[in-house]
């Protein structure tokens, strides 16, 4: 087989052939040369598509007069980077050499319809296929991917109506997936991660528009969520958690601008929230506790500088402070009490070492300024309050997407 012109029988007819081609005022047009083999049988056919005078395009034919092989030189740098391949007159594989260095990065592959079937990428330049994408009907269905270039697939990537729908990745190399991304309408709603690659997820992440609003973890192994800490922008703003793991949360904390501002717990692990904390520039000003249980504060305790520097304490639940103690370097120095419940001072103590050391009573003295108690309740209803997640729960949205979560991986 040979291509060149001047042995061809044919030569007549190619000299008739160039005669039609352009002329020199015609240099911009299209131009064609076609070359045979020793039977007339075109071998190959090259084109200039766009009139500058190089060939972009060229043509490769079977035996039998069929396409066999087109390859184009698509960004006209004098390189072919787009081969294709055909069986029976149809496009069966592309290649693309897409960074003008020659090098193939992309192959597509079509099914008997001439639908892509399967898209191959080189993410990393390795020379082989890295992503293979697949398609159905034209719209991409899923794809497989090698991140760490180990050889298997860790990523894999799940579509919808040609919309990502869910990611799943192996990030320890095991060949399963620990990692798993939920989207509707192309928008992530929730991630899921099973930290210990247990096969058993034990964090959940949820989000609107993009952003985490909600993380829920399973703090204990025992398959409940013992810890959710929910976020406005960058920010955690709320903090549950199950610190015992008895299977419900006993505290609970609000965050301001990133910064612990209150918290309040259920320290005897009864069911009963009891004590709360206030806390300003993270660090602890003041406590109140429920020491009775009757769902009302009655002692306050208040600090300086990590020590306490007062106590304050209503003995009778009236809701007043009737014992006010006084502390210096973290040792307690005075206490006074309103032993009568009248509104005034009665009875004065003076400590040293922690031993009383003076004791006196005193006429009706003026009481301290001192705010009353509140209740458990209204704590609750206020920190309530503070919580700006008012615009949707995400497991809702979770829900209304259609997305099920579980604690096993099957």
């Amino acid at each position: 087989m040979t291509q060149l012109v001047k042995k061809s029988p044919f030569l007549p007819l190619i000299l008739l052939l160039f005669a039609f081609l352009p002329s020199p005022a015609d240099s911009q047009k299209p131009v064609a040369s076609f070359y045979y083999d020793e039977l007339g049988n075109v071998v190959r056919q090259e084109r200039d598509t766009n009139g500058d005078g190089k060939m972009d395009r060229w043509i490769y034919y079977n035996p039998k007069s069929q396409i066999e092989r087109v390859e184009q030189d698509v960004d006209f740098d004098g390189k072919p980077d787009l081969f294709s391949y055909y069986e029976a007159a149809k496009v069966i594989r592309q290649e693309i050499a897409s960074k003008n260095d020659g090098q193939i990065d992309t192959w597509i592959l079509f099914n008997p319809n001439g639908e892509v079937e399967r898209k191959g990428q080189d993410t990393n330049r390795t020379g082989q296929p890295t992503r293979w994408v697949y398609y159905q009907n034209g719209q991409p269905v899923r794809s497989e991917e090698d991140t760490k270039l180990t050889g298997q697939t860790n990523r894999t990537v799940y579509f919808r109506d040609g919309k990502i729908s869910r990611v799943d990745e192996d990030s320890n190399g095991d060949g399963k997936p620990d990692s798993f991304s939920y989207y509707e309408n192309g928008q992530l709603v929730r991630k899921e991660f099973d930290r210990k690659f247990a096969g058993k997820i034990d964090l959940w992440g949820y989000y609107q528009e993009g952003k985490l609003v909600k993380q829920e973890e399973d703090t204990h192994g025992n398959g409940n969520k013992g810890r959710v800490v929910y976020f406005q922008g960058e920010n955690v703003v709320r903090r549950e958690e199950d610190t015992a793991g008895r299977g419900r949360t006993d505290m609970i904390e609000i965050f301001s601008q990133g910064r612990i501002s209150k918290r309040i717990r259920d320290t005897k692990g009864n069911g009963k929230w009891d004590t709360v904390y206030y806390f300003k520039d993270n660090e602890l000003v003041r406590e109140e506790r429920d020491t009775d249980g009757n769902g009302i504060f009655d002692l306050r305790i208040v600090y300086e500088n990590g020590q306490i520097l007062r106590q304050e304490a209503d003995t009778n639940s009236d809701r007043m402070v009737d014992v006010w103690v006084s502390f210096e370097n973290g040792e307690r120095v005075e206490q006074l009490e309103d032993q009568d419940f009248r509104g005034k001072i009665t009875a004065r103590y003076v400590f040293k070492g922690g031993q009383v050391t003076g004791q006196e009573q005193v006429a009706d003295a003026a009481l301290p300024t001192t705010a009353p108690f509140g209740s458990v309740d209204e704590e609750l209803r206020n920190m309530s309050g503070l919580t700006p997640w008012q615009a949707g729960d995400s497991r809702v949205l979770a829900g209304q997407a259609g997305l099920s979560s579980g604690g096993e991986i099957k």
